[in-house]
């Protein structure tokens, strides 16, 4: 079984490497520096970060059995050619699930309390004299309004944290029918919408929070319409996908003061052109996408794709196969 890692990250690929070398099987990491086709010619299975899974990949690999990607989101994969050659696609859907809502409440308080402002002014956190203060008041989130955009196993979990911080949370998610009546209390939430409620939802939200997957209805989802609604206090937080939201949009919104700001953990290129005009902005907060990169989320991962490639080596179906017609 050859097994091929399109992954750049060295401690997650140190833990995958020996959770597939505890089954006996041996995992074989490309080289960057080289051109990729060619690296993974005769390949069974592929472990897929951030790499795109097109046409022309599947090509150069006649043998694939399975397109193993290491976290939720599968739009870098062409499921569709996967589906029609016979080839699985599986993620890991829950396992970051806890690491990525804590990074979304990071990124909330960040914005919340100006943290950017303060550091490039010299701000001192050993500073107690509030005559020493620079710049505007910061703002608590007890009391405010989260929308959360999508509510999935993570948009859960953002919800649980953000109740405790006294929040009130209203969700949009594309089949609310699904969850059951009366279970606002289940999902941590204090109403639950359609997608036809979005407008509604974000005129009345003092924070935005996207955890939504990308697919062709959500991309651009948040356009400019979307970001005028918005009050101008409000941020938006996005740690799903960067095109669910349209950048020249946000940057216009952002310049000028449509919105008091956004946090982002994705990128629309990744990665990110330090050059890019919207980094350059004192209102645009950006960490690496490494929101579900923690040391448990890692390990619960590698081992859910370790089953996975298991299962696929003794010709059994993945565990958390994503093309269901295959099954």
């Amino acid at each position: 079984m050859k097994i091929k890692g399109l992954i750049q990250n060295n401690v997650f690929m140190e833990f995958l490497d020996k959770q597939i070398k505890r089954m006996g099987l041996s995992i074989e990491f490309v080289d960057y520096k080289k051109p990729l086709e060619p690296q993974l010619v005769g390949a069974n299975i592929i472990v897929n970060g951030f790499n795109s899974i097109n046409k022309s990949i599947l090509d150069s690999c006649p043998e694939l059995k399975l397109v193993q990607q290491s976290g939720i989101g599968v739009d870098g994969i062409d499921v569709k050619e996967c589906t029609k050659r016979g080839i699985y696609v599986a993620n890991v859907p829950m396992a970051n699930a806890i690491s990525v809502a804590e990074h979304a409440l990071f990124l909330i308080l960040y914005l919340a309390k100006n943290i950017k402002s303060g550091a490039n002014k010299g701000g001192s956190l050993s500073s107690t004299s509030t005559t020493k203060t620079k710049g505007s008041p910061t703002v608590e989130v007890h009391g405010k309004t989260l929308a959360i955009i999508g509510l999935g196993v993570t948009g859960i979990e953002v919800a649980k944290r953000a109740k405790a911080f006294g929040m009130q949370v209203d969700a949009i998610t594309k089949n609310p029918f699904t969850k059951t009546e009366g279970s606002n209390k289940k999902y941590f939430v204090d109403s639950i919408n359609g997608t036809d409620k979005l407008h509604d939802i974000l005129s009345k939200a003092d924070i935005v929070s996207i955890h939504t997957p990308l697919n062709n209805e959500t991309q651009d989802m948040i356009g400019s319409n979307e970001l005028k609604l918005m009050k101008a206090s409000a941020y938006l937080i996005n740690v799903a996908r960067a095109h669910i939201v349209n950048e020249d949009a946000l940057y216009l919104a952002l310049t000028n003061k449509e919105i008091a700001g956004a946090a982002f953990d994705v990128y629309w290129n990744e990665p990110a052109d330090p050059n890019d005009k919207i980094l350059k902005l004192d209102n645009f907060i950006l960490t690496p996408h490494v929101a579900g990169w923690t040391t448990e989320a890692i390990e619960s991962i590698t081992k859910i794709i370790a089953i996975n490639i298991e299962r696929v080596a003794r010709g059994q179906v993945p565990l958390t196969i994503v093309n269901q017609e295959l099954v």
